[in-house]
């Protein structure tokens, strides 16, 4: 029998008026099952209500008067004329919480129960309590039982609904806290280890990490003590013992009394969730039988009522019938709150499981139709006789991506219509063909726009492609199964640029580049990639035909003997194209080879505009790399090959041209003495070279010494190829796709 229950029993002798509507009333609010731990300061400032004085009346007549008892006897009245036997009988098995507030009930009960006689009595309770330690030495059975199961001030009586301190052995309401309590801080040092300090008790003001306190009346006990053995060192020394013996002996009952509260807290929690967990079991009982779900019933991370929900079902309350009616309406608004959210968020599960499935299936068409053109071509690796390498190129062919094929109703249908993703997948397969036929109109747009982009330019003369080193089977024409459109963009000599770019960066791209950049691969999205913006074509307005770069490029094809070649074999190059005017060989794809040749008209006129200045009087500076000057040598060379012929030509230490310091646009040309020597002959025009007037030595620690790839002929610092330019766009793996 628990304290609460046996004043209630008590509380029953003077009849019962207790409001039935209040449980109802607290029931919706959350349970706090730490609130027996929680201090109320404000609570505990209030003193007990004082009884009311009886009012003595004179009386003039000693008139002996027949006690009347309204209403009906008390259910424990009989206990005062109870034998003792059978009172002991039926104590023996109360808790002490019981005994305690039995006590406290009233005089009879008080006299009863503590006086010596009654100590079987507490005894008794206290067996019945598994772990309890036993009381300590010079505290009586009561006050100890009290300090352990009453929520009951030590000092006032007041309400302290602190813990007890098992060091000091008291349970201290604020007020109290404030006025008993001593810093052990303000203890003189001889004091410090002869009383029982603790940290569990602190002042109100004073609760978080506020060190250790010591009792008042102790310190001023042990005070008066030690000013009155310190006359006398024995004495003082024997004292002083039997103080540490004292201490140590608390500090021991304090650990068994930590270990028994703490069982207690954990016993008592416990005991809570089993109540909890009962009432929730009830509520969902009832609610099955309304015909709820369990899954309707389960409040997650998602629900917006789950606060609510678990204030009123979450309780160690048991579950009546009067507020089961209370909480039902509650718990129903709720529950179809939480079964709405529930189901959109299902709902968006699917769609997001249908956006990837839907991804997943269109990559699948890219894969199966092979949007990768596969070229196999032969090319001579160097001059010396050999067999020729077979070198396979892959084109990408343009494939929408999931965010555009949303604006074909057939694709829109099937991720928009609330479905499972393997529903979905049924549906998709029924209309696959509709789709594949979708993908290609798609991709012929992109191409006729590109083509057309073409076609205004200048026009193409004899046959739009050529395969001359391409090898396929039974010596056909790969090309023959494409169409115009497409063969006009395989071109070599069709290139394009962004305007988007800043002109420094103005670089000629080709189609199979374009593709490339421009996200037109078809990558595998997911929502988490945030790309869920739809259209049925990308915005392509930034790329323009190069008509310059196109120029360029037919020339350098016409001096290499083909005019009409495809990209195919351009691309299956690589980095090993050269320029065949420098001095200085440095590896280039095919696109940074024209690009070169256009920086360098470029830096050719700009000199021509510049060439009345007085640092470039007497200078000539000849255009090397003009197609109709210079026919005697190639524009294009293979870096390989160039490498392997001119081995040994480039031993010694690095030259300087000094004549080209001497042009604003043009920077430093360092190579080797051979290098330097022709550059000087060709660009300009000096037959004898002499030292340290047209060329010399590289200076060690030069600022620039890292430029030493560097030609004249070139208009920016370094070298034109993918290591030291703004980096090469053929960098790509053919094998690898963009998902």
């Amino acid at each position: 029998m628990s304290t609460k229950a046996s004043s209630t029993r008590l509380a029953e002798t003077k009849g019962k008026r207790a409001s039935t509507d209040q449980d109802e009333a607290h029931d919706d609010l959350a349970y706090n099952t730490n609130s027996e731990l929680v201090e109320s300061d404000q609570a505990e400032k209030q003193p007990p209500p004082q009884k009311r004085q009886r009012a003595t009346k004179s009386s003039t007549k000693d008139v002996v008067r027949k006690k009347h008892v309204r209403g009906k006897l008390g259910g424990l009245a009989g206990l005062v004329n109870m034998p003792m036997d059978i009172f002991t009988e039926i104590s023996s098995h109360l808790l002490p919480g019981d005994i305690v507030s039995l006590a406290r009930s009233n005089k009879f009960f008080r006299n009863l129960l503590m006086h010596r006689s009654a100590m079987h009595i507490w005894h008794g309770a206290m067996k019945n309590v598994q772990g309890l330690p036993a009381c300590p030495p010079g505290m009586s059975e009561p006050h100890y039982l009290s300090l352990l199961f009453s929520k009951t001030c030590s000092m006032c009586g007041g309400v302290a609904r602190g813990r007890m301190d098992p060091v000091l052995l008291v349970r201290l309401c604020g007020p109290c806290r404030n006025s008993n309590l001593v810093s052990l801080d303000n203890v003189p040092a001889a004091l410090m280890s002869l009383v029982p300090s603790s940290a569990t008790s602190a002042p109100a003001t004073k609760r978080r990490s506020a060190g250790l306190f010591v009792l008042r009346e102790e310190f001023t006990r042990a005070l008066a003590e030690y000013e009155e053995k310190k006359q006398s060192n024995s004495t003082l020394d024997a004292w002083n013992k039997e103080r540490r013996e004292i201490v140590e002996k608390r500090r021991k009952q304090a650990q068994e009394l930590t270990s028994f509260l703490l069982a207690c807290e954990l016993d008592r929690e416990q005991e809570l969730e089993n109540a909890k967990a009962a009432r929730l079991s009830e509520i969902k009982r009832r609610l099955t039988e309304k015909g709820w779900t369990e899954k309707e019933m389960e409040f997650s991370w998602w629900s917006s009522t789950q606060r609510e929900w678990n204030a009123l079902v979450l309780q160690p309350k048991p579950l009546t019938d009067r507020i089961w009616a209370n909480i039902q309406p509650k718990l129903t608004s709720f529950l179809q709150t939480n079964r709405e959210e529930r189901l959109r968020l299902e709902r968006d599960a699917r769609k997001t499981s249908r956006w990837t499935r839907l991804s997943q299936l269109l990559m699948g068409i890219k894969t199966q139709n092979s949007s990768k053109l596969r070229f196999d071509f032969q090319r001579q690796v160097s001059s010396s006789p050999g067999p020729k390498t077979t070198t396979t190129v892959f084109l990408q062919a343009p494939f929408p991506d999931f965010t555009y094929t949303l604006e074909w109703p057939v694709v829109k249908n099937l991720y928009e219509t609330d479905s499972s993703a393997t529903e979905m997948q049924t549906k998709f397969e029924e209309h696959q063909e509709e789709i594949e036929s979708l993908i290609t109109e798609w991709q012929n747009k992109i191409q006729t726009h590109f083509a057309d982009l073409v076609r205004d330019g200048p026009e193409v003369q004899g046959d739009i492609l050529q395969p001359t080193t391409i090898v396929w089977a039974n010596d056909s024409d790969p090309f023959a199964g494409m169409s115009d459109d497409l063969k006009l963009l395989l071109r070599a000599d069709t290139l394009f640029y962004k305007t988007t770019m800043p002109l420094i960066l103005k670089r000629p791209l080709a189609y199979d580049t374009i593709i490339r950049t421009e996200g037109l691969m078809g990558r595998y999205n997911s929502l988490s990639t945030g790309l869920t913006s739809t259209s049925t074509t990308p915005k392509l307005d930034h790329i323009r035909l190069y008509t310059e770069a196109q120029e360029m490029a037919r020339s350098l094809l016409a001096d290499m003997g083909k005019p009409g070649a495809s990209y195919v074999e351009m691309k299956g190059v690589g980095t090993d194209f050269t320029c065949g005017r420098c001095h200085v060989a440095e590896p280039k794809t095919w696109e940074e080879l024209v690009q070169h040749y256009i920086q360098q008209k470029q830096l050719f006129g700009n000199i021509q505009q510049h060439a009345s200045s007085s640092s470039q009087v007497g200078i000539t500076y000849n255009n090397i790399h003009d197609p109709a000057l210079y026919t005697d040598r190639p524009m294009v060379k293979y870096y390989s090959t160039t490498v392997l012929e001119d081995a040994g030509s480039g031993t010694g230490s690095r030259q300087v041209c000094q004549l080209c310091e001497k042009i604003p646009d043009v920077n430093k040309m360092v190579g080797s003495k051979s290098e330097i020597l022709g550059h000087l002959r060709d660009v300009h025009g000096v037959a004898e070279p002499k030292v340290d007037e047209h060329y010399a030595a590289q200076k060690l620690f030069n600022p620039g010494f890292w430029l030493d790839g560097y030609d004249s002929d070139d208009s920016h610092y370094g070298c034109d190829c993918g290591n030291h330019g703004f980096g090469s766009l053929d960098s790509y793996d053919e094998e690898e796709d963009w998902w």
